[in-house]
C-alpha cells in the first residue's frame, strides 16, 4: 500500500486524479459512440489514448487511469476478436498509460525545479453494468439471475490480465451496488492480487449507492479488506461530494477518493448529456478545495471534466500559481 500513501504525502496530503477520458478523446476527434465507449480507441486510435494521458499529466495529474473502464473480454469477443487479442488490448491500455507517464516524467526531470510528482498508473475496471451498456450502471439493477459468483466470473480474467500488466493501482470505478462490491473484495482475495486497489461507488442522490443501498453497509465490506487501499465515489454529481466525504469519514479509516462528473447528467437510455445547473456560484476547483478540507486525499474529475479542469484543481490543491 506504500506507493499510494507516499504519493499523497509528496502531493501535500491530497493527490490529483485525472479527468474525463472519453470527453477528451472526443475533443481530439475520436468517435466513441460505441458499446466499447472510450475502449474502442484501443483498437482504432491508440495514439489518441496516449495523447489524452499526456494532456492530463501536463495538467498536473498525480494519478492517470487507463482507458479500460469499458474494455472487457466479452465486449471485444463480440467485435470478432479472439481471447488473446482481447487480453492484449487490456494490456495495451496499461502499457499506453505507463509509456505516457514514463515519457512525461523523463521530460519533467530535465527541468531545473520539477513541479510534478511521478504519477501512478491505475488500471480501470468498470462495473458489470458498464459492460452491459444498457443504463444499469446508473441503477445497479442487474436482474434476478445475477449473483456474486457470476460477477466474480465476469471480472476474474480481466482483473488477472490488468493486474499483471504493470499498473501501480487497480481502480474499480462507478460500482453501483453492494453485491458487486462484495464480489470484488472476494475476488481480490481469491486471486491474491498484490497491486493495491481503490473501489469507488456511484450515487445519484448523495445518500446511497445507485442501487439505493447504504454507503455504510458497503464500507463495512471494504474496511475488512487489506487489499483495498482507498474508497470513494466517482461519476457522481459534484454537489453531493462534500456530504459524502463527511459520511465516509465516519465509516472508514481508509483514504477517500472522489472524482465526480462535471454536474451534467448522462441519460443512459437516450445516450446524451442533459445540462444542469448544480454548482451555483462555485467553480469545480473551488469545490475541490472544500473536498480536500473535508477529508478527501485523492481528488479528480470524471465525465465532462477536462485537462483544464484538472489544471485548475491541481493549482488550487497544491497552492501553485505556475503551469
Amino acid at each position: 500500500m506504500g506507493a499510494l500513501e507516499e504519493l499523497v504525502a509528496k502531493a501535500g496530503g491530497c493527490a490529483v486524479i485525472d479527468g474525463g477520458f472519453a470527453t477528451q478523446l472526443e475533443a481530439l476527434g475520436a468517435d466513441i459512440n460505441d458499446p466499447l465507449w472510450s475502449a474502442a480507441c484501443l483498437i482504432t486510435r491508440p495514439h489518441l489514448v496516449k495523447e489524452v494521458h499526456m494532456q492530463y499529466l501536463e495538467a498536473g495529474a498525480d494519478i492517470i487511469i487507463s482507458s479500460s473502464y469499458q474494455a472487457t473480454i466479452p465486449g471485444f469477443l463480440v467485435r470478432g476478436m479472439s481471447v488473446d487479442e482481447a487480453e492484449d488490448l487490456l494490456r495495451t491500455s496499461v502499457k499506453l498509460a505507463v509509456e505516457a507517464r514514463d515519457e512525461f516524467w523523463k521530460s519533467a526531470l530535465r527541468k531545473a525545479k520539477p513541479i510534478y510528482n511521478r504519477a501512478l498508473v491505475a488500471a480501470s475496471i468498470g462495473s458489470y453494468g458498464a459492460y452491459l451498456a444498457d443504463g444499469s450502471e446508473y441503477s445497479g439493477s442487474y436482474g434476478a439471475d445475477i449473483t456474486a459468483e457470476k460477477l466474480k466470473d465476469f471480472h476474474r480474467r480481466r482483473l488477472q490480465v490488468l493486474a499483471s500488466a504493470g499498473p501501480d493501482l487497480i481502480a474499480f470505478e462507478a460500482i453501483p451496488n453492494k453485491m458487486e462490491a462484495q464480489a470484488l473484495v472476494e475476488l481480490l482475495e481469491e486471486e491474491k492480487v498484490q497491486v493495491p486497489s481503490w473501489i469507488c461507488f456511484s450515487s445519484v442522490d448523495g445518500k446511497n449507492l445507485c442501487s439505493g443501498e447504504s454507503f455504510a453497509d458497503c464500507l463495512k465490506i471494504l474496511n475488512a479488506s487489506e487489499k483495498v487501499a482507498a474508497v470513494g465515489v466517482n461519476c457522481t454529481p459534484p454537489q453531493f461530494i462534500e456530504g459524502i466525504i463527511c459520511e465516509f469519514r465516519k465509516q472508514t479509516k481508509k483514504a477517500i477518493a472522489v472524482y465526480p462528473n462535471s454536474g451534467e447528467v448522462w441519460d443512459g437510455r437516450a445516450k446524451r448529456w442533459l445540462p444542469v445547473e448544480c454548482l451555483g456560484h462555485k467553480s469545480f476547483d473551488a469545490l475541490a478545495k472544500r473536498w480536500q478540507e473535508a477529508g478527501a486525499s485523492l481528488i479528480g474529475g470524471c465525465c465532462r471534466t477536462t485537462p483544464s479542469t484538472i489544471r485548475a484543481v491541481s493549482k488550487i490543491l497544491k497552492g501553485r500559481t505556475g503551469h
